[in-house]
């Protein structure tokens, strides 16, 4: 038996963005994961590799947990990023540039997994912040 509350199997999908531990994610996610915000991410393989780009992209990405809250089979996370673009991202070169955002996303979760999500990360907030030092 699982003693692990949705909130908690949450949390430990974030640490992921912290410790790069990508294996950890089959604790968290279902094998067929779904996210409805990306169109690429249709498994916890697709996943684990949007994942490993982030980390390319960012290597010193550290996602700050600010809320948390659990309803039924739903966890909602409001969070702060921060993180230094050192790797393409988008298309765009390496600039150096130090970025911070704010993201949110619902996860449904089933059998102490992650099946589904959506989320909002502001693309245009991190662009800006790399385009300043262009």
């Amino acid at each position: 038996m699982n003693l692990m509350s949705n909130k908690d199997i949450v949390r430990n999908f974030f640490e992921i963005y912290n410790s790069q531990d990508y294996d950890s994610i089959y604790d968290c996610m279902a094998p067929d994961y779904y996210d409805h915000s990306l169109p690429s991410v249709r498994s916890i393989t697709d996943a684990i590799v949007i994942l490993k780009a982030t980390h390319k992209s960012f290597p010193d990405i550290k996602v700050v947990i600010d809320d948390l809250i659990e309803e039924e089979d739903k966890v909602a996370f409001r969070g702060h990023f921060s993180a230094t673009h050192l790797g393409n991202f988008l298309g765009i070169e390496p600039t150096n540039s130090r970025i911070e955002f704010e993201a949110l996303e619902l996860f449904k979760l089933k059998d102490y997994r992650i099946i589904e999500s959506w989320g909002y990360w502001p693309t245009n907030v991190i662009l800006r912040q790399m385009n300043a030092a262009l």
